[in-house]
């Protein structure tokens, strides 16, 4: 590391720098680790030394906040695993997290520093997490109400159900309990590696239900190989090596009659061609309806067998595509050179 990185490492308190050097401050006598919170010192009263055992021989006494001369030295982890014990005992009900976490004596912002410190990511992260999986296993294994499991989880509305869970999981809570459903219904999921990243492809006998970029099979269902997702990963293979124009295996259409015929009209655009959300609408009769266009693409949960990829922005934009636009950029440039 150089002087620049060091320094960088020491305002920023970070960890992964800690035992590639160690800094001592003139005007104080002691050298610490470059993690230590200790109050910033000034950058003209620094030195740095690569061990430990140089800074006590310049005569620099060892810190007694983050203890430098220590191996494995952290005064925190015990207050982190605890704080991280209350979240998960106090249940989904955020009044009572907050008096459990009163109770342990120290500040609010001071409890979150020490949990993002030791574990990556905030309280209110950890709980809602929490909250999400006590969410998933209601969703897959009761017959509750998605209100009713929303209310039971301390969420103040059910739009605030919906957005956590999207945000966390790409996909609404109904969407979520009809894939962890998938097994009753005969469907399994198989994850393929591609050019393009892992995809997960979800089948039964009438078809293919679901392509994703990612590794997206549901937790608990069946993950077994299929001849008809087998087939639908080779003739994905062929095209992404720019050798296939169209697919054949069957797919199996589930949605609503309108993202349905808005589905059906993203079969017409020719390969290597693209259009927009308002050609789209004028073509299905409903010139108005650009934006519900995107809502029905936002939908689709055939990437590339239903090209949705193939629309853009009015303005020629790459925009909405669940696989992200970085996979919407490629997978147009594979077809402008294969056309």
């Amino acid at each position: 590391m150089d002087d620049k990185e060091k320094w960088e490492a020491i305002i920023s308190n970070n960890k992964e720098a800690d035992g590639m050097f160690y800094y001592a401050v003139k005007t104080t006598g002691i050298f610490c680790k470059p993690s230590c919170s200790s109050k910033q010192p000034s950058r003209e009263n620094v030195l740095t030394f690569d061990t430990r055992e140089e800074a006590i021989s310049a005569g620099f006494r060892p810190c007694k906040r983050c203890r430098p001369d220590l191996d494995d030295y952290d005064p925190m982890a015990e207050m982190a695993g605890e704080i991280k014990r209350v979240v998960e005992t106090s249940g989904p009900n955020k009044e009572q997290l907050e008096d459990n976490l009163r109770s342990l004596g120290i500040s609010r912002q001071r409890l979150s520093q020490i949990f993002k410190k030791h574990y990556g990511k905030t309280i209110s992260e950890y709980s809602n997490a929490l909250r999400l999986e006590a969410a998933k296993d209601k969703l897959k294994n009761s017959d509750e109400q998605i209100i009713e499991i929303a209310y039971s989880l301390g969420f103040e509305s059910i739009s605030a159900f919906f957005n956590l869970f999207r945000k966390l999981t790409d996909m609404t809570p109904g969407e979520y309990r009809n894939m962890a459903n998938a097994s009753n219904e005969g469907i399994t999921f198989s994850i393929y590696h591609t050019s393009f990243g892992p995809v997960t492809i979800g089948a039964n006998n009438s078809g293919i239900r679901t392509l994703q970029f990612g590794e997206k099979a549901p937790v608990g269902v069946n993950q077994n190989r299929t001849s008809i997702s087998d087939t639908a990963a080779h003739e994905l293979d062929e095209y992404l090596l720019g050798k296939r124009k169209y697919f054949d295996v069957p797919i199996v259409y589930e949605g609503t009659p309108f993202q349905i015929q808005v589905w059906k009209e993203l079969l017409k655009i020719p390969y290597g061609e693209t259009r927009s959300y308002k050609q789209i609408a004028e073509a299905i009769g409903n010139p108005k309806g650009a934006r519900a266009i995107g809502m029905a693409n936002n939908k689709n949960r055939l990437m590339v067998l239903i090209p949705c990829h193939r629309v853009i922005g009015a303005n020629g934009a790459l925009v909405g595509y669940a696989g992200g636009i970085g996979i919407k950029e490629r997978l147009l440039k594979l077809e402008r050179d294969n056309k």
